[in-house]
């Protein structure tokens, strides 16, 4: 792209004013050295010129008031409540607040599931029983075994070794003290 290209590009943001200060002497200089680039910056000035005589024309034939009258009373109209609500509710369920109901979901949801506790006549889940179940696991040669209530929510759990087939380890556990 040539300079007077790059320049005539430029010329119409020169004569709005919108250049910097060092582009605009840029801009001056190259048009004042230019014949081709000075024609193009005269018919500009002469379309500008013709368009503002133009619409100043046009502009004072406009009668504005009943434009405006209109937007008043758009202003100070009361819209029925269903498009209210309408209105509303387009913008709660937009993406972002969308967002923010599914963690208010899931608390409403463990609230209700802490209820439970709390209610004793209330029972969302159904009724609970009141056993306790014992669970035993053997791992490594050493047992354990928990105990679960719900009612109170106590959980124990048992620690202990296993002593039939094994005399060297009963005889050293006894030596020791408890295997716990």
């Amino acid at each position: 792209m040539s300079n007077c290209e790059i320049i005539r590009e430029s010329i119409g943001s020169w004569l709005d004013g919108e250049l910097s200060p060092g582009e605009s002497d840029s801009v001056r200089a190259h048009v004042a050295g230019c014949g081709d680039c000075d024609e193009v910056r005269r018919q500009l000035e002469k379309l500008q010129m013709v368009l503002k005589e133009e619409l100043a024309g046009k502009a004072a034939r406009i009668e504005f008031m009943p434009f405006w009258r209109e937007v008043q009373q758009r202003i100070n109209q009361k819209r029925p409540w269903h498009e209210e609500l309408r209105g509303w509710c387009r913008d709660f369920f937009t993406a972002p607040r969308i967002a923010w109901s599914v963690p208010a979901v899931i608390a409403l949801v463990l609230a209700l599931f802490s209820l439970d506790s709390y209610l004793p006549g209330w029972r969302f889940g159904g009724a609970r029983n009141n056993f306790a179940a014992v669970d035993s696991i053997d791992a490594y040669g050493r047992s354990v075994a928990l105990l679960r209530e719900n009612e109170s929510k106590t959980t124990v759990i048992w620690l202990y070794q296993d002593q039939e087939g094994e005399n060297d380890a009963a005889e050293d556990a006894t030596k020791s003290g408890p295997a716990f």
